[in-house]
């Protein structure tokens, strides 16, 4: 199965018009699904996996989304004795909004309108650096400049946690969203996204050519994957 990515055919979620209240909802959706189908718990096995011992750390969340990712990672953390700082990046501005919105102001999260491709942090600037259930959402050419720049900006380690491409998981994903999930922006855009997301074999190659050392793929059930890089420890 080819992936099928065209600048042209947007997830709706990414246009820079979409109505706030509709993009909320999504988002909501989003976290709910990600909480029930595998999203969540792989983000918070491969931050306990770099998180190691630590006991005060600095995340840079790229593509943050709804920041439900975030929130649930600083109570993770919490429960492990350790002070976890995010900083949550998004490149559209609506976005941000809302899960600035939706995050208590007693967890430790800023949020920064910013391109992954570029981000505005000096080499090292934080510890981690994540990507979760976002670089689906990128041509392969950007793709790789956003990992590069994972790799420039994280100090101990770097993780990219996304959809694994098969006929299956387009099958599945249409089922789920013909009969479960029916909202018309989740049906349109996770039936895009699966058809977007990456393979393992181009997910490590991905990595690799991004320079990521170190290298740990893992996969998960229903459809989920992640490539994590140990830099220093």
């Amino acid at each position: 199965m080819q992936r099928e990515f065209s600048e042209s055919e947007p997830e709706l979620m990414d246009l820079p018009d979409v109505d706030e209240s509709t993009l909320r909802v999504d988002l909501q959706h989003l976290a709910s699904l990600n909480r029930t189908f595998g999203g969540r718990k792989a983000v918070e096995t491969v931050f306990h996996k770099l998180a190691d011992k630590a006991r005060k750390l600095l995340l840079f969340d790229l593509c943050c989304g709804y920041g439900d990712h975030g929130r649930n990672l600083i109570e993770q953390a919490k429960a492990s004795n350790c002070e976890l700082t995010i900083v949550a990046l998004d490149f559209q501005f609506q976005t941000l909004k809302i899960a600035r919105e939706a995050t208590p102001s007693s967890k430790k999260m800023f949020f920064v309108q910013a391109d992954a491709r570029k981000l505005p942090f000096r080499n090292k600037a934080a510890d981690l650096a994540f990507c979760s259930l976002a670089l689906h959402h990128f041509a392969e050419p950007d793709a790789l400049i956003l990992l590069k720049e994972m790799a420039r900006t994280g100090r101990r380690g770097t993780a990219v946690i996304d959809l694994v491409r098969s006929r299956i998981a387009a099958f599945c994903i249409w089922m789920l969203t013909a009969f479960i999930i029916r909202d018309p922006m989740v049906r349109h855009d996770a039936r895009l996204s699966i058809r977007r997301a990456f393979t393992g074999r181009e997910m490590k190659d991905l990595t690799q050519k991004a320079g990521w050392p170190n290298l740990h793929q893992s996969k998960f059930l229903l459809f989920q994957q992640a490539v994590t890089a140990r830099l220093e420890a």
